[in-house]
């Protein structure tokens, strides 16, 4: 019995959306459903990304895979499995990089992220550091800043900066950390911005700083 649709979206008005449903609606099913219940009747909306994933995308994957099998041994075929179960535990949905694969750029997207997780959590030490794909930017510096790791070279320990804009002679304890954005780095890659200038680091790098929410400011005590 089918409780899932398709539907093409026609209007987008803030909160009110208009679409057309690509197969006809089993009312039967849905009064059987609903027999008896009188709260709000609630769906669950997924937007599909037209745009399949990209080489670049695929190459991200693999290298993230090969680091941790550099650190662990496990075969990448193993880890292959391994992710692709956790991604299909978290979403329901299969993934896959093969050629003939369907799946689109936040899919997969997504599916490195769960792979990241993995990198932090056990402290994997990278390789060489990473081109970071714009689909991955902001979940990689969020990661690299609470887990102060250096979003360069990979080294634990990290100092967390104060990345776009310098605290200056502010009060630590008193200001807005919140305004601020933040990234994660060892002392000499640290040492090298304010050498060469937040511009040229970003440009060499290509850092993302991020902002924090002040729970998260608070829990890593960056206000002092």
């Amino acid at each position: 019995m089918n409780e899932r649709y398709s539907a093409i979206v026609k209007s987008l008005d803030l909160q009110r959306l208009t679409v057309d449903i690509n197969e006809e609606i089993n009312i039967e099913r849905l009064q059987t459903m609903y027999f008896d219940f009188d709260g709000d009747r609630e769906i669950e909306l997924r937007f599909i990304d037209p745009r399949r994933f990209t080489a670049e995308q695929r190459r991200f994957a693999y290298a993230l895979l090969g680091d941790i099998y550099a650190y662990t041994g496990e075969p990448i075929e193993s880890l292959k499995e391994v992710f692709k179960l956790r991604y299909e535990a978290l979403t329901g949905l299969k993934i896959s990089l093969a050629n003939h694969s369907t799946n689109t750029v936040s899919e997969v997207g997504l599916y490195t992220d769960v792979i990241l997780d993995f990198i932090f959590e056990n402290h994997i030490p990278f390789k060489n550091g990473y081109e970071i794909l714009p689909v991955n930017q902001e979940y990689y510096f969020y990661k690299c800043v609470t887990t102060r790791t250096c979003c360069i070279c990979g080294k634990p320990n990290a100092d967390i900066d104060h990345f776009d804009k310098a605290l200056g002679r502010r009060n630590r304890k008193t200001v807005d950390h919140s305004e601020y954005t933040f990234a994660a780095l060892c002392r000499v890659h640290h040492q090298e911005k304010h050498n060469l200038g937040v511009t040229s680091f970003k440009n060499k790098y290509k850092v993302k700083g991020i902002k924090l929410n002040q729970e998260t400011i608070k829990k890593m005590g960056i206000g002092g």
